[in-house]
């Protein structure tokens, strides 16, 4: 008996002991790391750049709506759409809000993230948006939106009715990009059809003077899209099928030139966004290339960032950009209807990723500490690979 009750025996302290160190196993497991961070460059160089995050519509901060009736009969599509489906032109309001104009959508969308809401303007009152393109907001939170239909320049007060409006007829053909010059009171307007960015007041719409014509010539466009003003108040143009980016003084005398054409980093092909972050560097949206590059003042090229694809920092025809007041970069992603956010990393923040807020307002320094120019200029993971291709 005692033979035939020791097995059964052993095997009850087996398992018992298969449990406790179960248990033991259990609570001394580790939880499951949080996934790293998405930058550029790659490790194990410096990171420079942050993804932090996309707006894709009022789902962004609450569920869709619709219920059994839209299962039922499918979605009312006599409704404007809440989502971006093809977003273009980006401003930031001090207050942190996200102005985002969609051509498909027909709408400028505000996105809040700190109220978690979604909003539209330019939909009441005597001039009603119909093709948004460009905007811009200047120092009196004044919001201005390029229409291509209406070929006018509506601006907007911060309740939503109609300030200003900007374009007798035949004075804007295409209105597109738009820039403000807060400190000067100046709004900038891209004319891709008149190869021309006139230049308004932003106060009361008087114009002030035209920059360019027709040509290849230094000065001189072809199919100017966006622009964007740095701190010093110097103006950058898109010139798309110039395949640069011009760069005009306060004044509007030109002052230099980024790119040429070609397929390698440094070089544009269907260059569209342009923005300036608090350090002179310029970032150049492409369209050809689904990344955007930065570029040091001289123009050298530091960084490349994105290639084609829709997961994070992947782009579909990358559109507007804009670069706010706290160095935040936001890029309209045309073909994944989003806009996406990334955060330049300062100097203190790369030498410790845990210290600082990506929210927090970056500080000044030398352009070469923040953004190193033999970084991912090498990265193949930043390169669209129809490039590589190419190149082969």
């Amino acid at each position: 008996m005692i033979r035939r009750a020791f097995p059964a025996v052993a095997l009850m302290a087996a398992a018992v002991a298969g449990v406790g160190r179960a248990t033991v196993s259990a609570a001394d497991k580790k939880k499951p790391a949080p996934p790293a961070a998405l930058v550029w460059p790659l490790p194990p160089e410096t990171p420079r750049i942050r993804y932090v995050t996309a707006y894709h519509g009022i789902t962004d901060f609450k569920k869709a709506g619709g219920g059994w009736k839209s299962l039922l009969i499918g979605p009312d599509t006599d409704k404007p759409s809440t989502q971006l489906m093809k977003p273009y032109g980006i401003a930031v309001a001090r207050d942190g809000r996200v102005f985002v104009t969609d051509t498909a959508a027909r709408r400028v969308f505000v996105f809040d993230a700190h109220a978690k809401t979604v909003s539209f303007i330019g939909e009441k009152g005597p001039i009603k948006i119909v093709k948004p393109i460009g905007v811009a907001i200047d120092a009196a939170d004044t919001v201005f939106v390029a229409d291509a239909t209406l070929k006018r320049v509506v601006g907007y007060r911060p309740d939503g009715t109609v300030a200003i409006a900007i374009g007798h007829e035949g004075e804007l053909e295409n209105p597109s990009g738009l820039a403000i010059d807060r400190a000067r009171g100046l709004l900038y307007v891209a004319d891709a059809k008149k190869h021309q960015v006139l230049c308004y007041s932003s106060a009361d719409g008087a114009f002030v003077r035209a920059i360019g014509k027709r040509g290849t010539e230094n000065g001189e466009f072809n199919f100017p899209t966006n622009l964007s003003v740095d701190r010093g108040g110097r103006l950058y143009v898109t010139d798309t099928l110039n395949f640069r980016v011009q760069i005009f003084d306060e004044a509007g005398a030109f002052v230099a030139a980024i790119g040429t054409q070609g397929d390698g980093p440094g070089h544009l092909n269907r260059a569209k966004g342009v923005g300036v972050d608090s350090e002179g560097h310029v970032y150049i949206a492409d369209t050809s290339f689904n990344n955007f590059q930065i570029f040091d003042a001289d123009g050298s090229i530091l960084l490349f960032v994105g290639t084609t694809g829709e997961g994070p920092g992947e782009f579909l025809l990358p559109a507007g950009l804009f670069v706010d007041d706290e160095d935040r970069i936001y890029v309209a992603d045309q073909g994944n209807a989003r806009v996406q956010v990334f955060q330049r990393v300062r100097t203190e923040q790369a030498s410790n990723p845990k210290s600082g807020n990506p929210q927090s307002n970056p500080q000044s320094g030398n352009p070469q500490s923040a953004i190193n120019p033999q970084s991912a200029v090498r990265n193949p993971q930043s390169e669209d690979p129809q490039r590589k291709r190419r190149r082969q």
